[in-house]
């Protein structure tokens, strides 16, 4: 959606309401009345302007993959300098949490159920997504400035990096004091976690860093 002066629609509200309820109890826990309240308007208005909760549902995540996606293929297509793209993509999804805490706790729900409650058309966001990372691996395998790596698993450390980091802000926060007797910091931003991963994983993969072998997965045979 386009950010205006103007006051946001019904239909931006109650997506706004959704995505709160849906990051705060999941999909199985939210419930259409509260989305309503929430949202400030009754039932009948919420159904008329999305839908049943599914339909809801879908309107939400692809509403926020969407922006997941764009965001990242942004990043992606202006990374250069130092910190090179996956640092890009760190920061850039460091940012998007910030401004959409509830985006986090939606990715780690979907996550720990499997996708059960994940529409199908979201796939196509989630795509979009995962296609930014494989087409970084591939760009920087070709021009050698990156080893072969399982884009699955360069994926998920730095998505999956972010997102625990995110969500552990008030575990952290709660033992910060604790843990700075050991000499610990938990009070660091999610941009200093960003800044980590995006170096960690640039580090990693760059060509000459590992003897340019390739980074895979051992399969056992069968």
């Amino acid at each position: 959606m386009v950010e205006t002066d103007a006051a946001p629609s019904a239909r931006e509200r109650i997506l706004a309401a959704a995505a709160v309820e849906f990051g705060r109890v999941g999909f199985s826990g939210a419930t259409v009345e509260a989305i309503a309240k929430r949202a400030g308007v009754n039932k009948a208005g919420l159904y008329y302007h999305v839908g049943n909760k599914e339909k809801l549902y879908e309107a939400v995540l692809l509403h926020l993959f969407g922006q997941v996606a764009g965001t990242l293929e942004r990043a992606a297509a202006t990374a250069g300098g130092e910190g090179g793209p996956f640092a890009a993509l760190a920061g850039a999804l460091a940012e998007l949490f910030a401004r959409l805490p509830m985006l986090p706790r939606i990715m780690a729900l979907e996550m720990a159920s499997g996708g059960a409650s994940m529409p199908a058309a979201a796939m196509v966001e989630f795509r979009r997504i995962f296609g930014v990372t494989r087409g970084i691996l591939e760009r920087g395998r070709k021009d050698g400035s990156l080893v072969a790596a399982e884009p699955v698993l360069v994926h998920m450390t730095l998505v999956g990096a972010m997102v625990v980091y995110s969500l552990s802000e008030p575990l952290r926060t709660r033992f910060a004091a604790a843990a700075q007797e050991m000499g610990l910091r938990l009070d660091l931003p999610l941009s200093a976690a960003a800044d980590f991963v995006g170096g960690l994983l640039g580090r990693g993969l760059a060509s000459g860093a590992m003897g340019d072998q390739t980074v895979e997965v051992p399969h056992e045979d069968a």
